[in-house]
């Protein structure tokens, strides 16, 4: 397993563009819960989604043009994109629309605090180790705090289904970021952000269409909260958030990135504790404090790692196929081609 490099010190951004870029993960991703629960009262859920990744797919393209910034793309990129794209916003963002149509915005965030939880999960199996015991103590209190979210009473909104579909779409996130971390991609990050936007975007906007979701639905529709709320998650969740969080991936740690887990759920409960959306309950505080302590230990645990490397490219790999680089620069093909490793081993005597 080749392990990640540490980012050179002629190569580290300006603290106050680090700090400029976790705001925004931090605080516009805390408000897209609010934003998004506003959203789907009066935008159909998958219809809501895919104008918010093509908007922002097309605003990013609108740029790189202006910029000239735009580059040529392979098939392989573009089927990372894709991949990506599917898992983080079919998979997450389409599910997390969905179940927040019953689900209040709090409610919501604290589930998704799972989502780190899978990434140190399948960040072991692929690299076929044990996590650190620190991990394991997190990811203890993670499960335990989601059985005491998922307990459910006359407080708790929506159905046990809806929060099995949260868990879910924390896995999902997990996948997508994974692939769109390591697999082939531009140079530009931006365009790489756009392409996942696009992709993912017309994928969830298909289903829209195949669930039916204009008929009877009108732009008009939309209050003033509506259209504001669309705005929001177009502008500050998508472009400004999804791109910082592409770019942070790059440039520091998983770690770091992923203290985003748990302040995203204090700013989203705070806003709607504020709005009224979110009664207070001691049951809560609990469920968000076990959940929180779990994921802050992971991230203990993974303080002194470095940031993740970008996908190596080889030239001899131009002649495979899209989807065998992708799983290259994954370092999934050893599952592939897993019966080898099975296979006697001549006796040197």
């Amino acid at each position: 397993m080749t392990r990640h490099s540490s980012p050179r010190a002629s190569e580290a951004p300006a603290k106050w563009v680090m700090i400029g870029a976790f705001a925004a993960i931090y605080l516009f991703w805390g408000g897209t819960f609010l934003a998004l629960r506003y959203a789907v009262a009066e935008v159909p859920p998958l219809l809501t989604i895919a104008t918010r990744c093509i908007s922002g797919a097309l605003i990013l393209y609108a740029w790189l043009g202006s910029c000239r910034k735009l580059g040529a793309t392979t098939a392989s990129q573009w089927l990372t994109s894709a991949l990506a794209g599917g898992f983080l916003f079919v998979g997450c963002h389409g599910v997390l629309a969905w179940a927040e149509q019953r689900v209040s915005s709090g409610q919501a965030a604290l589930f998704m605090t799972t989502t780190p939880l899978w990434m140190v999960f399948i960040s072991s199996w692929r690299e076929w180790r044990a996590p650190h015991r620190l991990v394991v103590a997190g990811l203890a209190l993670g499960i335990a705090g989601v059985a005491v979210l998922t307990g459910g009473d006359a407080a708790w909104s929506g159905s046990m289904s809806d929060r099995l579909a949260l868990v879910g779409a924390g896995l999902s996130w997990a996948l997508g970021s994974l692939i769109a971390r390591d697999g082939p991609k531009p140079q530009s990050l931006a365009q790489s952000t756009a392409m996942q936007l696009l992709a993912g975007g017309l994928v969830v906007l298909l289903l829209s269409a195949a669930a039916a979701e204009l008929s009877g639905w009108s732009v008009h529709q939309l209050s003033a909260r509506g259209v504001v709320s669309v705005g929001f998650l177009v502008l500050g969740g998508t472009v400004l958030g999804f791109g910082a969080y592409t770019w942070l991936l790059q440039v520091t740690t998983p770690a770091a990135v992923g203290t985003s887990a748990f302040v995203n759920p204090m700013v989203a409960l705070v806003l709607a504790w504020l709005v009224g959306d979110e009664p207070f309950a001691l049951r809560t505080v609990l469920a968000g404090v076990i959940v929180l302590a779990g994921v802050l230990l992971i991230w203990r645990s993974s303080a002194g790692e470095t940031h993740p490397r970008e996908a190596t490219r080889h030239p001899e790999r131009g002649r495979e196929s899209a989807l065998r680089q992708v799983l290259a620069a994954l370092e999934m093909t050893r599952y592939a081609d897993a019966g080898a490793r099975f296979r006697p081993r001549a006796n040197p005597d």
